[in-house]
């Protein structure tokens, strides 16, 4: 199972990162024109293409679809897509129109534009931002480096972070992990299918809004050392570049945390397993 994540932009064109079951960039590159998708697409044949950018300009009156609306009423703010053709022809939004060619790219490679049901096979819209607060079940601290707050959501996660090295390629891990987790099931696609839906990791949202995660969790930026990774304990003090994903003794707490979750789903029971760490006694 591999999901291809694509952030987009004007200048620098599409960043793309191919994160595979283990949740490993297994492919990544910079730069890529609109011409050269097509290309690659075919080469790595993913399951699923998440695009960090709206399919196409609004239905609706106003500067914004439905699914933009329907984030901002969790406190996750996102630029809106217009529907009126002056608006459009602004500067600012060339990004969209660059993110629409992506999508094209994706049809003629034979993933068609995700609007509800399975997203295998499939372009589907997501946003970053969005991804991470809903992972992280918090919006971040007002004065949270964006960076920051990122890599720590991707961290928790088990995302490898090796080779990435701009904000733009961990935009595009955070969008293939989005594919990854909807194609397990984890797909929460707000808003009006014909106009476009962003897809969240998970099935459902809490009640509205988001509030801001507490302070002091956002985890600090750590060095990159050749042959090791920093520990994925989560604990903003642990600053151990470790060559496994934890160093020694630091990962009771993701075990605490996937004991909790296990009690609720067969995600993390199959990722216990898959560990080798014991189960929950309750369930043992």
């Amino acid at each position: 199972m591999r999901a291809l994540g694509i952030d987009v932009g004007v200048r620098k064109r599409f960043d793309l990162v191919l994160l595979d079951s283990e949740r490993q960039p297994v492919e990544r590159r910079r730069k890529v024109e609109p011409a050269d998708l097509d290309e690659l697409i075919r080469a790595w044949r993913p399951d699923v293409i998440a695009i960090d950018a709206p399919p196409q300009w609004g239905t609706h009156a106003g500067g914004s679809r439905l699914t933009e609306r329907e984030l901002r009423r969790f406190g996750i703010q996102s630029f809106g897509t217009p529907s009126d053709e002056r608006k459009a022809e602004n500067s600012f939004y060339e990004w969209m129109t660059v993110g629409f060619a992506a999508y094209e790219a994706a049809a003629r490679c034979g993933y068609p534009r995700y609007s509800r049901g399975r997203v295998t096979g499939t372009a589907m819209e997501v946003f970053p931002h969005a991804s991470a607060v809903v992972l992280q079940g918090c919006l971040p601290q007002r004065d949270a480096k964006k960076r920051a707050f990122r890599t720590e959501v991707l961290l928790a996660q088990r995302v490898s972070l090796d080779g990435l090295r701009s904000m733009d390629q961990l935009d595009a891990a955070l969008a293939a992990l989005t594919g990854l987790l909807a194609l397990d099931g984890l797909c929460f696609a707000p808003g009006d299918p014909k106009e476009g839906v962003i897809v969240l990791p998970a099935r459902s949202l809490p009640p509205p809004p988001y509030r801001r995660c507490p302070e002091g969790t956002t985890q600090k930026e750590q060095p990159h050392l050749p042959g090791l990774n920093p520990c994925a304990c989560g604990d903003p003090a642990c600053e151990r570049p470790t060559a496994s994903e934890f160093a020694p003794g630091h990962d009771a707490k993701r075990k605490s945390v996937l004991w909790n979750d296990a009690r609720l789903g067969d995600d993390a029971v199959r990722e216990l397993r898959r560990r080798g760490w014991e189960l929950p006694p309750e369930m043992r």
